[in-house]
């Protein structure tokens, strides 16, 4: 079954909603990033260790980065979907 031209434009839509909410997200963790010299997935470790602390930032970067997941694994399922020769015409 191929994907209809307007399905794959609606994809391709949402796919770049989840790169400019990835963006979004990346532009707020980078100042935490820079202010505690971790890199996110370093502070997840940190965090999801109990090493991290309990400062009120550490609480809103591991929700952005929760979200960031999210978003990413979004994107990824679009990116597979609309890579997929099978139901994507060249």
């Amino acid at each position: 079954m191929m994907l209809k031209p307007e399905i794959i434009r609606v994809l391709q839509r949402e796919k770049a909603v989840c790169e400019a909410a990835l963006a979004r997200l990346q532009e707020k963790t980078h100042p935490l990033e820079k202010r505690f010299g971790w890199s996110t997935d370093t502070f997840l470790r940190l965090f999801n260790a109990g090493k991290a602390g309990d400062d009120q930032d550490f609480f809103r970067w591991y929700a952005l980065a929760e979200a960031m997941k999210e978003w990413q694994t979004t994107y990824d399922s679009l990116e597979d979907l609309l890579t997929n020769k099978e139901l994507v015409s060249a």
